[in-house]
């Protein structure tokens, strides 16, 4: 739920990529707009109220979460595209990250002060969940973790052989997870600041780390159009999400861990079950590569953005576990039902919307019922 990565060198590749024609039944979109400056990061707030949206101009906003209303505007925040944003718990200022050079400010977008340390452009940066501790990673092998509340700049991590775009800290406050283009995933203990373990696994750059809200497990997503899903106490791989068409630049679980999200620059978003690394759906109503995307605190919900300036809040809906699982017989169900038939013939207009209305409210009680029992089995 944290900042995501941002990444120059793969928005020329994604330029490149021819796209694709997709249909599907319902795309679950609840609210899109398309901004003509395009959003290149996206964030939301520890309470779920505001959204922290980067621009690619170097300015920042914090939206309503629902209408996209905007709360608070900067403008000419950093000199190039605002690659990352984060609040503490406390959420008493706001942390972006741009070009070289990460700011701080406060909720009325007052500029407060940088944190200096990196040379190279900054592609992502995130605050620990207890608000002590901060990551920052750029276009080289090392990272750094920063002391947040009293500004201080710890320690540069080095270890990796190759550029290190991605970095996270655990929900539980003990780890930090990087992800280097040198193919090797490793696991720190953030007291200590020593490597506990390392992982392996993907074949081409790795472009996002996530823990689970447990930090029991860690999704990397790859260049090589896979995410991978690892078990940290066992030290071992779990699944090789693999469906994305091009390469997979973000991942993120649901609040409850049991749900991971991937997007891609194949113009998608795929639902997986964490349990059973199962494809459960594809979110294809995208004009562009997906660049970043977050859970709503709630978890029925998550936002996304693309790199053609939209901004998207998707719904989790039971319809979809409902036609992932029960396919057949729901729509069999449905079509014995007379209510749901097309406008009969002679019937008026207010007849059929009176029956479409009731049509809704009964197909709505055969979705809770096939998702009650979805979740019954799974919960076995």
């Amino acid at each position: 739920m944290h900042t995501r990565n941002r990444y120059f060198a793969v928005l020329i590749v994604i330029w490149g990529i021819t796209a694709h024609t997709y249909s599907q039944d319902a795309s679950y979109i609840l609210n899109r707009q398309v901004y003509k400056v395009p959003l290149t990061s996206i964030n939301i707030s520890p309470d779920g109220k505001l959204l922290l949206a980067g621009f690619d101009d170097g300015s920042f906003r914090l939206l309503d979460p629902d209408s996209y209303s905007v709360k608070l505007e900067v403008e000419g925040a950093h000199r190039k595209a605002v690659n990352a944003m984060d609040m503490p718990p406390k959420m008493d200022f706001i942390l972006t990250a741009g070009a070289n050079s990460i700011k701080l400010w406060d909720r009325g977008g007052k500029y407060l002060f940088d944190w200096k340390g990196h040379a190279t452009t900054i592609w992502n940066v995130e605050i620990s969940s207890d608000g002590k501790w901060a990551v920052s990673s750029a276009m080289n092998k090392t990272f750094l973790l920063w002391d947040v509340y009293n500004s201080l700049l710890l320690e540069r991590m080095r270890g990796h052989e190759d550029v290190t775009m991605s970095v996270c800290i655990s929900p539980d406050n003990r780890m930090i997870a990087s992800g280097s283009n040198d193919l090797t995933l490793r696991i720190w203990d953030l007291e200590s600041r020593q490597v506990i373990s390392e992982l392996h696994g993907p074949t081409q750059d790795i472009y996002d780390v996530e823990f689970s809200p447990d930090s029991r497990l860690l999704v990397a997503s790859s260049k090589d159009r896979s995410a991978r899903l690892y078990d940290l106490k066992e030290e071992k791989l779990l699944f090789i999400l693999k469906g994305h068409r091009e390469m997979v630049l973000e991942a993120e679980f649901s609040p409850d861990g049991n749900y991971l999200v991937t997007g891609s620059a194949d113009q998608s978003l795929i639902l997986w079950d964490v349990k059973t690394g199962e494809r459960i759906h594809q979110f294809l109503d995208n004009d562009g590569a997906v660049m970043d995307l977050v859970f709503h605190p709630d978890g029925n919900s998550f936002y996304s953005i693309t790199y053609a300036g939209d901004l998207t809040r998707w719904e989790v809906h039971p319809e979809i576990f409902v036609l992932k699982y029960f396919e057949n017989r729901y729509r069999e169900e449905l079509a014995a039902d007379a209510i749901f038939e097309p406008k009969r013939k002679g019937e008026s207009k207010k007849d059929h919307q009176a029956r479409m209305k009731e049509a809704e409210v009964k197909r709505g009680e055969i979705i809770s019922r096939y998702y009650n029992q979805y979740i019954s089995e799974r919960e076995k």
